[in-house]
């Protein structure tokens, strides 16, 4: 994929396809999806061929807990809000923040779609890595960088509304976010590579 900046485009509006296989898959599993507890988990390898590379790291979905019942402000910062996706490296680079979740799903899409059975090499790996959730040092650092990058970013955005839209409202203070307590994790998506 190309280097990509944070600006959006018309295109990542239109999320009807995601829209049409959430709803199928919501029509298919809602008891299952209202029982699961937020913050799980799957691993899954890295994808690397002529026309995709999809490096080692973690896509984020995180859910911002804000109080305010009126989201229309932000949801001109961020089209899936309350909802952050994000995709960083390993090394802690945001490969793609927020403003791009066209291309997240699409990745997500790439990595899960049709998969039923875990990874079972790569879940043992993580386990190992992780001494079976004891040490999450390595994620939580990464997770602090995507925090960081969703704040930055989020701040950016409100400054460039102001600045070209005379009709802008800057976000209420429950609407802003700027540090991990505005989050809670729903879900993450390691992708470890076949080398680590």
């Amino acid at each position: 994929m190309e280097d990509l900046d944070e600006t959006i485009s018309l295109t990542e509006f239109n999320l009807d396809d995601f829209r049409i296989e959430l709803l199928k898959f919501l029509e298919a599993n809602r008891q299952a999806l209202e029982d699961a507890p937020f913050g799980l988990y799957t691993v899954v390898p890295s994808l690397s061929d002529l026309v995709t590379t999809i490096q080692p790291g973690v896509i984020y979905c995180l859910r911002q807990k804000a109080k305010s019942v009126d989201h229309s402000s932000g949801e001109r910062i961020n089209p899936l809000q309350p909802f952050y996706l994000v995709y960083v490296h390993n090394d802690g680079n945001v490969r793609l923040n927020f403003v791009h979740p066209k291309q997240i799903l699409n990745l997500y899409r790439q990595l899960c779609s049709e998969k039923t059975l875990p990874y079972d090499e790569l879940c043992a790996l993580f386990d190992q890595e992780t001494q079976d959730g004891r040490d999450m040092s390595h994620y939580d650092k990464i997770l602090q960088r995507c925090i960081d990058a969703i704040a930055a970013t989020f701040q950016k955005r409100v400054s460039t509304s102001l600045q070209s839209d005379r009709g802008f409202l800057i976000p209420e203070e429950d609407d802003q976010v700027d540090n991990e307590e505005d989050f809670e994790l729903v879900t993450w998506l390691v992708i470890k590579g076949a080398h680590q």
